[in-house]
């Protein structure tokens, strides 16, 4: 299946999520984990969702890809192409995620099976949705071994996942991920265990790759230095919410929620003086179990208002598609 979006371009947005929420059934209760996430995303476009451990990014990913557990509640329309995506869950449509949307995992180890060798679970995933043969499905698996930038493939193809280090088993990763070419990828964090250099090669493969093939991407951070500059669109998510969701431009250039601002303050910087102290968010992140009617942020914001306090502030667009959950939004007071 190709990647590439047909001469006559998609009608709507590739992806359409409304109101989606998440709720865990616990023994404690129920736990929101997501509550009324929306947003599009256009053929050939990158969207990053920043925020920080438990804000609700991978949960809102894994609803995508159909794969939260049995107590888990999903609410809302989620939509691809303009098919029902929970519908095609229910009817097991096996073959639309892997092959149509496929995501990349924060953590290679887990996404591979470690018994098997690199080149069969690349030609299973070839065989099992494409009905390929096994040896065009193994030559397929050489030539995306050499497509994502892994040294001496056909050695590769014969290993072990344990015998790669961890930067050549995302890389893996990445290149079963592309297998079927799928027309929209998530990428979950898909740097989190690896050095700074080996990083940004894997970024920088993501966004190659995503150009080359006409993808589509969901590119999951905490870092709101990974998706400047890699993402058309920035979605701040906390406390399951959506804080602030615009264009990367004016989103870095005329932030509105104080949460994004704090967020972009914990980066280093390279012109900061030397031995320049980090910037920390006070507080932690709430408990999923404890959210209440209230601002999630509020408890940890130094511009919060009494009204932040009693009740969640809306979604508001101003206008230029650049949308702000906020009571006292940065830049207010300016002219």
């Amino acid at each position: 299946m190709s990647a590439t979006p047909s001469p006559s371009g998609p009608v709507g947005p590739l992806l359409s999520v409304r109101d989606l929420g998440v709720t865990f059934r616990t023994p404690d209760g129920d736990v929101r984990a997501v509550d009324g996430v929306s947003f599009d995303l256009a053929e050939g476009r990158t969207l990053g969702i920043v925020g920080e451990s438990g804000s609700g990014k991978s949960v809102t990913a894994k609803a995508l890809m159909n794969l939260l557990p049995s107590y888990a509640d999903v609410e809302g329309t989620i939509t691809f192409d303009g098919r029902d995506v929970r519908a095609l869950a229910t009817a097991r449509e096996r073959h639309f995620w892997g092959v149509e949307l496929t995501m990349v995992f924060q953590d290679p180890m887990t996404s591979l099976n470690p018994v098997k060798r690199i080149g069969e679970q690349i030609a299973e995933c070839l065989r099992v949705h494409l009905g390929r043969s096994r040896r065009d499905a193994s030559a397929a698996a050489l030539d995306l071994l050499e497509r994502v930038g892994i040294p001496e493939p056909r050695k590769r193809l014969r290993q072990y996942p344990h015998e790669l280090s961890g930067g050549l088993r995302q890389r893996v990763v990445i290149a079963m991920a592309l297998a079927c070419g799928p027309r929209l990828l998530i990428a979950d964090e898909p740097t989190t265990a690896l050095d700074v250099t080996v990083q940004k090669h894997i970024l920088d493969l993501l966004d190659d790759l995503r150009r080359e093939r006409g993808m589509s991407m969901v590119l999951i951070t905490h870092d709101l230095g990974v998706v400047k500059g890699r993402a058309d669109d920035v979605m701040v998510m906390y406390g399951g919410r959506t804080m602030e969701h615009a264009a990367s431009g004016p989103l870095f250039t005329a932030m509105r929620h104080p949460y994004t601002s704090a967020l972009l303050e914990t980066i280093p910087r390279i012109d900061a003086a030397a031995h320049a102290r980090l910037v920390p968010i006070a507080g932690r992140p709430p408990n999923p179990s404890e959210l209440g009617p209230w601002c999630p942020f509020a408890p940890r914001c130094g511009s919060r208002v009494e009204a932040c306090t009693v009740e969640a502030p809306p979604l508001v667009d101003d206008g230029t598609g650049h949308r702000s959950a906020c009571f006292a939004p940065l830049g207010a007071g300016e002219a």
